[in-house]
């Protein structure tokens, strides 16, 4: 059994680092590469060639998805792509792009198990496109479909006030913002904190919905009233809150942040 090279694609180190062990438990399986974003992947995938990658859904600078699909469209010969996130309703996104496998953190041994058995049977087959229209694979993906169908309400997050948990809807948040290790969430006149990291909240939040406009920063873009130009090229977003907060915009997701807004 020759060895397996595997990339791991995680904005958070600590996540690196878990699947880097749970990873190298298995038998002629080596760790060959890590990346933090989505831009510096693409250029290491490119250069070393793995025989599969464990990207991310959400990364601070791109789309998970959208880099899986970029590198699946370059590459002459493109890696295995294995998607994660805490967030299963991006599940149908993730496989639209041929990927062999989606796994929902936190990681088990167990589920890695089953999927790097996966990856061992498709770099057996002939492509990567004969395996992923097995009957399996359209099992798989018919069960995410149906997930979707029956999870169409939106999760109550709890949230933290005067000593008491309170559950409220995702549609009364206006934006969340990182203050020191955990998130707090604003509606329009109160503040909430949570035990949440500000990506741990993320993958609670509808990604039609919401939008990460910062590292430190996401919104609510039905609850967006103004865009105003900043410095160099990037923008703010003014609230609509009662202090009228005006959120900061990264410049790398502007254009997509249009897009999404519709413009």
């Amino acid at each position: 059994m020759r060895v397996l090279k595997v990339f791991i694609v995680d904005d958070e180190a600590p996540a690196r680092e878990e699947l880097r062990y749970l990873i190298e438990q298995f038998p002629e399986v080596s760790v060959v590469g890590e990346a933090s974003s989505g831009e510096e992947a693409i250029d290491a995938i490119v250069q070393i060639e793995p025989d599969a990658v464990f990207l991310d859904i959400h990364l601070q600078d791109r789309d998970g998805v959208d880099v899986g699909q970029e590198l699946l469209e370059s590459m002459v010969n493109p890696p295995v792509i294995i998607f994660a996130s805490a967030y299963e309703i991006h599940a149908v996104r993730a496989f639209e792009t041929e990927a062999v496998d989606y796994i929902v953190k936190p990681f088990s041994e167990r589920r890695l198990e089953k999927t790097m058995n996966r990856v061992r049977r498709l770099l057996r087959t002939a492509s990567a496109a004969q395996a992923v229209e097995t009957p399996q694979f359209e099992e798989r993906l018919q069960f995410l479909l149906q997930s979707v169908l029956t999870d169409q309400q939106p999760r109550r997050v709890p949230v933290e006030k005067n000593g008491k948990i309170i559950l409220i809807d995702p549609n009364e948040i206006v934006f969340a913002t990182l203050e020191g290790r955990y998130a707090s969430i604003y509606t329009g006149c109160e503040q909430y904190a949570t035990s949440f990291s500000l990506q741990e909240l993320e993958s609670r939040l509808s990604p039609q919905q919401f939008f990460r406009t910062h590292r430190a920063y996401i919104v609510n873009l039905s609850r967006t009233a103004e865009l105003v130009p900043w410095f160099k090229g990037s923008i703010h977003l003014v609230m609509q809150d009662t202090r009228k907060t005006e959120v900061p915009v990264s410049r790398n997701v502007v254009k997509e942040l249009k897009r999404r807004l519709g413009f």
